[in-house]
């Protein structure tokens, strides 16, 4: 795989202003988010890259994105290569006892985990950071 350019990530500090917190009035860092890529603009870029057809790739981007879906949703991880491996976890209330666990009411809630490769931690770790500030109202 041919190196990808390094990225800058735009962050902001914010304050934590959440009293019951033991780090209330700290500052920390997030991220300032670009515009969204939607299905249409990822198969363009997807087709600017790759000389295939823009439609061919909307195709072929649908089907990869109905069966990834539908293996998540059946419990299987999807190893995506040069990124990752998704897959489901739960949150769930703890119980004293395994007999008294019942999925139905004590998972709070199911929720997608990407687990990167190597790879990609890599080129995390090398990205630049641009400091944007706020300006008061």
């Amino acid at each position: 795989m041919e190196d990808l350019n390094m990225g800058i990530i735009t962050v902001t500090p914010y304050q934590n202003k959440n009293s019951k917190s033991e780090y209330y009035n700290f500052w920390y860092f997030r991220t300032c988010l670009n515009s969204t890529i939607d299905e249409s603009d990822l198969a363009d870029h997807i087709a600017a890259d790759s000389k295939i057809e823009r439609s061919r790739v909307a195709t072929i981007n649908n089907a990869i994105t109905k069966q990834i879906r539908e293996l998540l949703c059946n419990g299987h991880p999807i190893k995506i290569p040069h990124l990752g491996t998704l897959r489901l976890g739960v949150c769930s209330e703890g119980t004293a006892t395994v007999t008294e666990f019942n999925a139905r009411t004590c998972i709070k809630n199911v929720h997608l985990v990407l687990v990167p490769d190597k790879e990609i931690k890599q080129e995390l770790a090398n990205l630049s950071y641009e400091k944007y500030y706020v300006k008061d109202k």
